[in-house]
């Protein structure tokens, strides 16, 4: 057999071991290696009801409205202007209600309808106020000049000095000196003069949105306001999701961004960083103190070794029907995957991997199949049993009643942990090797060799021939959706797959147990091709389906 060496993959590359790709900053969100980072809008919900009285009312009367918006650090502030504002633009372009954008879920009624998004689009100004000197003179020309019904001015930071010191009308000194004597609150009053000046002048139909992580200063200027305009101004907050949706928020991000599962960076840490993990995220700590946290805990590894074995990973269970034992070793020595505890009979053999395998496959070159081969072997371990025509025959046509069918089959069923004792393990391989040994009988059966030529001539139609009875003796149903993800459909489910949630532990001491791996999935193929020839494009699929489960639950 022709040698195929695997690309390499970022298991390979000891630069990724340690470190959590992740956004520090909003801003850095342009980037390329974050391009795949998704923002979700769930939480910001609660602002839409807002945003959408005030945006009517200056729709409709032609007034102003100021609101003022507070989210505490790492919280999302940088990243909703940034959203809104994206969002904003890709809307010019909408031909139907998208639920994933933020512009729509704000100004596109209730419910939202694509002619209320289209008008609201077209009739609109959206403007990211950057804080500079001359900010003030060069958004007032603007406004005098525009025509829009609407026109959108958003102050990410709200509360920095550039902003508060134009609308108050003093030099730097000045407000400088004000700061220093602890009289902001004199600068303050003017600048709410000012503003409920402009929203009756030259910004009348604005919506100024002032957003800062300085309730006392948001606070204070509210209080201004409405001295001088009661009602023109809106108290909001930028909440923070619930702890179950801000860690699914982590946890996707992590699984889009890295070549390691969230689970496999929680499993890296030690009780402490657990307990850390467990306490930012359900707490009321934003999301770079809790990208942090996950960051930290795979970390540990690298600080000092940790105690005691591994955590057992989900189970894929491979089942090749047709293809002798021997055929499957020469695939798996020409892909150099070494198993950690093998099994290799004439007619049934067995290989398990719990780490490296999906990294091995000749995958397709480019993309992103590398990080996501990577991504799913950190949190799948990769079972392989090969049945032979003989087996393949026995499962198949065999009495449901067959002792040595049932024995076969509850090879498949198997899911050997880490800790299984020697003698586990030992009577695991003698039970395999006892089903070689009562095969060998039956591999001159003349019924063997019909149902090989039946078998051979089906193409790919030779599915219907192994599936039906082999659910049947699991007693599970064919190709039903996971749970979480109804779009992946696993041949045969004997167990579900789970999320890890470390925030559904009721008390840092159930983390273990919240976060266990316990999916165990078969998928059944046939290759009968020379070389196995196929079988890596059909697993580079499975990688990929297994990856999407990972980046999108």
């Amino acid at each position: 057999m022709a040698s195929r060496r695997p690309h390499s993959s970022y298991s390979d590359s000891p630069m990724y071991e340690q470190f959590l790709l992740f956004p520090e900053r909003a801003e850095f969100l342009g980037d390329d290696r974050f391009h795949s980072y998704r923002v979700s809008l769930e939480h910001w919900k609660a602002l839409a009801s807002t945003f959408r009285e005030a945006f009517e009312t200056v729709y409709v009367r032609g007034s102003a409205r100021v609101l003022l918006v507070h989210g505490g650090q790492g919280h999302g502030k940088s990243l909703f202007v940034q959203t809104l504002e994206k969002d904003f633009k890709a809307s010019a372009r909408a031909i139907d209600v998208d639920p994933d954008n933020l512009w729509h879920s704000l100004a596109g009624g209730s419910p939202p309808s694509i002619e209320t998004i289209r008008r609201a689009t077209d009739t609109t100004a959206l403007k990211r106020v950057s804080p500079r000197t001359g900010w003030l003179a060069d958004e007032r020309i603007f406004a005098e000049k525009d025509t829009h019904a609407v026109r959108i001015f958003l102050f990410d930071d709200a509360h920095k000095d550039p902003f508060v010191r134009e609308w108050a009308e003093l030099s730097q000194g000045e407000y400088a000196r004000l700061k220093a004597e602890n009289h902001r609150n004199i600068a303050l009053e003017s600048v709410a003069e000012r503003i409920v000046e402009d929203c009756r002048g030259d910004f009348r139909r604005a919506i100024f949105v002032l957003l800062s992580n300085d309730p006392n200063y948001l606070d204070d200027l509210e209080a201004q306001l409405a001295r001088s305009h009661d009602g023109l101004a809106l108290r909001v907050e930028l909440p923070l999701p619930a702890p179950a949706l801000k860690e699914e928020i982590v946890r996707t991000n992590t699984n889009l961004l890295n070549p390691r599962s969230y689970w496999f960076c929680l499993d890296q840490g030690g009780p402490e960083e657990k307990r850390d993990a467990y306490s930012t995220l359900k707490g009321d700590r934003g999301f770079l103190d809790s990208f942090h946290a996950i960051s930290r805990a795979l970390a540990a590894q690298h600080r000092a070794k940790r105690a005691g074995r591994p955590a057992n990973k989900n189970l894929l269970t491979l089942v090749t029907l047709g293809t002798s034992p021997e055929e499957v070793a020469a695939f798996l020595e020409d892909h150099e995957m070494a198993p950690d505890e093998s099994s290799p009979g004439t007619h049934v053999g067995v290989w398990m991997f719990r780490n490296r395998w999906a990294s091995s496959l000749n995958l397709e070159p480019g993309g992103d199949h590398s990080r996501r081969a990577s991504l799913v072997e950190s949190e799948f371990s990769l079972r392989w049993v090969a049945l032979d025509m003989t087996a393949t025959w026995l499962v198949c046509e065999a009495p449901d009643d067959d002792q040595l069918a049932a024995k076969i089959v509850d090879t498949l069923r198997s899911a050997p942990r880490i800790g299984d004792s020697k003698a586990t393990k030992s009577r695991h391989k003698d039970g395999v090797d006892q089903v070689n040994g009562d095969l060998s009988l039956l591999a001159a059966d003349p019924r063997v060799i019909a149902f090989q030529n039946t078998f051979v001539s089906r193409g790919q139609q030779r599915s219907q021939i192994y599936e039906p009875p082999i659910s049947r003796r699991l007693g599970r149903p064919l190709s039903t959706g996971l749970r979480v993800r109804s779009a992946l459909k696993p041949d045969i489910i004997l167990e579900e797959y789970e999320p890890c949630a470390v925030t559904s532990a009721e008390t840092p001491e159930g983390i273990d147990q919240a976060i266990r791996r316990g999916c165990h999935v078969i998928e059944l193929t046939a290759h009968l091709q020379a070389d196995m020839r196929g079988l890596d494009g059909y697993l580079g699929d499975k990688v990929r389906v297994y990856a999407e489960l990972l980046e999108s639950v």
